[in-house]
């Protein structure tokens, strides 16, 4: 063990603890960009010119269900890109208050400046590593596990009773059951993409419907 001048043990731990304590789980991000999406679509209505948030929170629920954590539904967004697109959608809200079409009313910039804050301080602190994308997209080398044991010349073939014959049948079992999820996951993500694109565009659709300079109250007079 490493000591000081003194025969004291030197504190090398120090530095990696306190940089630790920094770093938060990649579920309390999602926890927080649920609760800021709920908050920017529910404040939306109390504030004026209130389009920037509703497309704010719209965009960042997408990003929440999609992201590959304990709290996403679909699940195809990796978590280092995630984080990536967190960032980038903080420093879009952060820009469209300057935009005097998209720029809400006093209220709504201090909604809108609470949330860009909370999304870049706990995004940029989040860890990323882990998920199951790289597991479910399968990197790494294949195993193919159906293949067929033959016993050696001279001796029996196992028995249905033998418990290394019932061994294998399991082993190609979970692997025909593998092989048939990840079909069913390449299958169905095209579907699940153009859902998640189709929302996002409702979304920037609904937010220049509201941003739009709605007309006096004598110009629809004839």
């Amino acid at each position: 063990m490493p000591s000081g001048p003194g025969g004291d043990a030197a504190p090398t731990s120090a530095a990696p603890v306190a940089r630790d304590r920094w770093r938060i789980p990649f579920w309390a991000l999602q926890v927080l960009e649920y609760g800021v999406a709920f908050l920017l679509v529910t404040q939306s209505v109390h504030v004026g010119h209130g389009g920037l948030l509703v497309a704010g929170g719209a965009l960042l629920f997408v990003l929440a269900v999609t992201a590959d954590g304990p709290l996403g539904i679909f699940r195809v967004c990796g978590r280092r890109l995630h984080r990536i697109l967190v960032l980038a959608l903080a420093a879009l809200l952060a820009a469209g208050c300057a935009v005097a079409a998209l720029r809400p009313d006093a209220e709504g910039l201090v909604v809108v400046g609470a949330a860009v804050v909370a999304l870049l301080v706990l995004a940029s602190r989040t860890v990323v590593t882990g998920g199951t994308r790289g597991r479910r997209t399968g990197r790494g080398p294949v195993i193919d596990a159906t293949a067929t044991v033959v016993p050696p010349t001279g001796q029996p073939a196992p028995t249905p009773d033998d418990p290394d014959s019932a061994a294998r049948k399991a082993g190609r079992g979970a692997g025909a059951a593998a092989a048939a999820g990840k079909r069913a996951v390449d299958e169905h993500r095209p579907q699940v993409e153009a859902g998640v694109r189709k929302t996002i565009r409702g979304a920037g659709r609904l937010a220049g419907r509201l941003a739009a300079p709605k007309p006096a109250p004598g110009d629809d007079r004839a």
